[in-house]
């Protein structure tokens, strides 16, 4: 049954009901996200240096997310903006924010191309590439840059849907690029043998797909919410605010990317099977994590318009709702992979002592899964609330307080192996939510939308 999005988050008596209704299209089109990745990697792990290539794109990640944060960052500060002035019924404010977010996210996207491609040797040598995994990552992180303005773009259309209660509209759109991107991999890697550019480039194009149909739904008059020419500007004091609550996520988000890829370059020490191994098996347990990641993102939108509303109430109930059904989903789906967990690393890789790397890391992955759920719900209601800092405080103190000193212990004061990876991340999980449980409690739910 459809029904009117605003009642769902303001009014809906059943707030699980409306959780499930929003959250039920984002958790889908985020399921069929991970599992593409997981087609991506079946046809690369068919390849005939597919250890080398998973390593190449394993380690090519954490770059290409910190220059993805700024973008996340821009979105998580739309959302908690957008979406309070939504809640105050103030449309006029929420267009104006509307359109500096896409005009940021233009800008930077295309700043970002260049400067990606153009680093992207220095970097993959400062962590230690080298030989064949080094050209591997190369080839796919200069092929992915070009996905960022169109990447930037579509998060910006995405945090204004959301910020609305829309979740189903950029879900759509993403099933369109995702489809695409999955049957434009087959083509050009089974078929084309164009290896791991191939991978790169059917993420690109599935990519810029979609971009015209966002424009063009940011600008329909049929829309109930629409920009014209006449909105694109910048006003100094909306760029102030939206860039003051953007840069704590994109920080947090950036030094998490910076962290993990440090993380990598400890991790490629160990051999290119363990790194290619420690990509597989977050790969498995993304098809748990990124329907967690919803929750979060719709709880972001579910706080924001409650707070706007002054209805403080309800915004604490919504992180009640979202922490229970996101923990549920984490430790149910965690106890239906686990036995299965060989077969679908199988499918992923067909060398024997990557796989064992593999099963060993998921043990604890697996293990992990409540509390990461936690995390990110906690990151959805510091986000929605405004309280941007807090997400930067324990996404930053998770990675670099807490998980890279206790790898480096134990690298270099242990006999432990790469067995001292997997122990720090359980131990830095565990503890971070302990901190984001004392920060909680600091959040007062007032709006963050006063002149």
């Amino acid at each position: 049954m459809k029904k009117d999005r605003t009642y769902l988050l303001l009014e809906e008596k059943n707030i699980y009901n409306a959780f499930i209704y929003l959250a039920l299209p984002v958790m889908l089109a985020n399921v069929l996200k991970s599992l593409h990745d997981l087609v991506d990697t079946y046809f690369i792990g068919q390849m005939h240096n597919s250890v080398s290539a998973q390593a190449g794109i394993s380690i090519s990640w954490p770059l290409l997310n910190i220059f993805m944060a700024l973008s996340i960052g821009l979105a998580v500060a739309g959302v908690a903006v957008i979406s309070q002035y939504l809640g105050a019924k103030d449309e006029k404010k929420a267009k104006e924010y509307i359109a500096l977010l896409l005009i940021l996210s233009i800008g930077i996207g295309v700043i970002f191309n260049g400067i990606l491609y153009i680093i992207a040797p220095n970097v993959l040598k400062f962590m230690g590439a080298e030989g064949t995994v080094y050209e591997q990552a190369l080839i796919y992180m200069r092929t992915r840059s070009f996905e960022m303005p169109f990447l930037f773009v579509f998060t910006a259309f995405q945090a204004t849907r959301q910020a609305r209660g829309d979740t189903t509209t950029p879900v759509l759109l993403s099933v369109v690029a995702i489809i695409l991107n999955i049957i434009l991999t087959a083509l050009f890697i089974r078929v084309y043998d164009m290896g791991i550019f191939g991978a790169g480039l059917s993420t690109v194009i599935g990519q810029m797909a979609i971009v015209p149909v966002a424009l063009y739904l940011m600008f329909s008059k049929r829309q109930e919410l629409h920009l014209s020419l006449h909105d694109l500007r910048i006003k100094p004091k909306n760029l102030s605010k939206l860039v003051g609550i953007a840069m704590p996520s994109a920080g947090s988000q950036a030094f998490s990317s910076l962290g993990f890829l440090i993380l990598q370059a400890i991790i490629l020490a160990y051999g290119e099977r363990v790194a290619a191994a420690f990509s597989l098996g977050n790969k498995i347990s993304n098809l748990l994590l990124i329907p967690v990641s919803a929750l979060g993102s719709v709880l972001a939108a579910f706080v924001g318009q409650n707070i706007g509303a002054r209805n403080k109430e309800r915004a604490k109930n919504a992180y009640r709702v979202s922490r229970n059904v996101a923990v549920a989903i984490s430790c149910i789906g965690g106890l239906i992979i686990y036995p299965c967990r060989e077969f679908l690393l199988g499918l992923l890789t067909n060398d024997s002592e990557t796989l064992q790397i593999a099963m060993e890391y998921m043990f604890w992955v697996l293990l992990t899964q409540p509390l990461m759920s936690l995390f990110q719900n906690y990151m959805g209601v510091f986000n929605g609330s405004g309280n941007t800092k807090y997400s930067f405080y324990i996404a930053t103190a998770r990675l670099w307080v807490i998980r890279l000193p206790l790898i480096l212990f134990m690298k270099n004061l242990t006999d432990l192996g790469r067995s001292g990876i997997w122990y720090a991340m359980v131990i830095s999980n565990l503890v971070i939510i302990l901190y984001a449980k004392f920060l909680f409690r600091k959040v007062d739910f007032e709006p963050k939308i006063k002149a």
